[in-house]
């Protein structure tokens, strides 16, 4: 594109009378068939187009269709698919010869009645057929299966995995089964054909606790203190003697009748 404007705005124009004719009268008398990414590309061509109503450049140039899509915001697949609906329906035609490489020169047409139904033809019939997803293999149903929810489950024959499991109404209920071991300090013995040990942590002793009868005492009879003490007396003691020379308590020894210091300070033998 060379950027100039095309001078579509005048009011004698193609152009201009082919969006009058598009936004007052063919969009709403379009059917529910036709998508709105058609309407966009109508006012797409009537935008680019020159006031003849030639989709090109003002040199002369055509339009090619990688740049009305890209004004569309579309693919170009889908495009291709809605030109050739507008030209069934006769609001475009096609100038000149249509040729594999060469870029087609598409040219407005103002049609007192547009032909809808053939363009929704043309676009149900060129619509793109997406390839059909093939089903994971899971959920693939086995001949004579039943179709609904998948399927039926896979069954396991019955020599398979050990067999079925064994029931606990064929055990002998009158063989003497495990005891638990004593309640200690060690942990809890593993999963195994014995009882699990009682496991009490705390818990009181249940025994009952008997108290026993005190009997009273008889009383004991205490001779009263007394209250004054004479002047000459003296605790008794076992075996106390009085100095000789001091008059001082001392032990009684053999053949001493005074302290040793007594002796000693008064020169006696």
């Amino acid at each position: 594109m060379n950027g100039d404007e095309q001078d579509t705005r005048a009011s004698g124009s193609v152009a201009h009378a082919y969006r009058n004719a598009l936004f007052w009268r063919w969009a709403p008398a379009m059917p529910k068939g036709i998508p709105a990414a058609f309407v966009t590309l109508l006012y797409a061509l009537a935008s680019a187009a020159d006031p003849a109503g030639r989709v090109r450049f003002r040199d002369g140039s055509v339009i090619r269709i990688k740049d009305i899509a890209a004004a569309c915001k579309a693919d170009e697949k889908d495009v291709r698919r809605y030109l050739t609906a507008a030209v069934a329906a006769g609001v475009v035609a096609v100038e000149g010869e249509q040729r594999r490489g060469r870029p087609t020169l598409y040219v407005l047409m103002l049609t007192p009645s547009p032909d809808w139904g053939a363009a929704v033809d043309a676009i149900t019939n060129s619509k793109r057929k997406r390839p059909e997803r093939t089903p994971p293999p899971w959920r693939q149903a086995a001949p004579g299966a039943d179709q609904k929810n998948g399927g039926r489950s896979p069954e396991l024959p019955e020599d398979k995995n050990g067999g079925p499991p064994p029931e606990l109404s064929d055990l002998d209920h009158e063989k003497e089964r495990g005891t638990a071991p004593r309640t200690s300090s060690g942990d809890r013995p593993p999963f195994g054909s014995g009882d699990r040990p009682p496991n009490n942590p705390g818990r009181p002793m249940s025994l009952p606790h008997e108290v026993a009868e005190v009997e009273p005492q008889p009383p004991v009879d205490v001779a009263p203190a007394p209250t004054e003490l004479p002047e000459n007396h003296e605790p008794r003691t076992a075996d106390v003697a009085r100095c000789a020379v001091c008059h001082e308590r001392m032990i009684p020894r053999p053949g001493r009748d005074r302290h040793t210091h007594c002796i000693t300070a008064g020169g006696a033998t």
